[in-house]
């Protein structure tokens, strides 16, 4: 997968054997019949609609993205967290910026690679504010043949 901090990783490891084109040598393969891969390299940004909703991703990293910010704000960073989502065969990308999500990422260690089943909870009042924050519940998945990822 393509990450803003590790570059290529596990789409590396997929394209192995996959032909590049040299772009200087002015002689490039027609497109036209080429097969796409299945994976996007680009991250969808997830944002949860109702409590409830919960995907089934494999953790991939945290790393910093550019977003529109408040206005008059224009881009700024913000702390996400990566994942990797099969659906119908495909692979996706996915990136969350919530502050508890990825801050419960980092303080437990989560490894690369493991596999996670996150559910949005909705929003809580925040004690020392009038704002809300998400509420996520994040628990490690066991695989087929017993093991447990970590």
């Amino acid at each position: 997968m393509i990450t803003p901090t590790t570059g290529f990783t596990a789409l590396s490891q997929a394209s192995a054997g996959v032909a590049t084109a040299d772009l200087d040598s002015g002689k490039l393969p027609d497109l036209a019949t080429a097969v796409a891969q299945s994976f996007n390299l680009v991250a969808d940004y997830w944002t949860p609609q109702a409590a409830g909703e919960s995907k089934r991703v494999f953790f991939d990293t945290v790393a910093m993205r550019k977003v529109a910010g408040r206005e008059g704000e224009g881009m700024v960073d913000l702390e996400c967290a990566y994942f990797c989502e099969q659906t119908h065969g495909c692979l996706t990308s996915l990136a969350n910026g919530s502050k508890r999500l990825v801050n419960a990422l980092k303080t437990y260690g989560v490894a690369r690679g493991t596999p996670l089943l996150i559910t949005y909870l909705g929003k809580t009042q925040n004690k020392t504010n009038a704002h809300q924050s998400d509420n996520w519940s994040v628990r490690i998945l066991k695989l087929d043949g017993g093991a447990v990822y970590q």
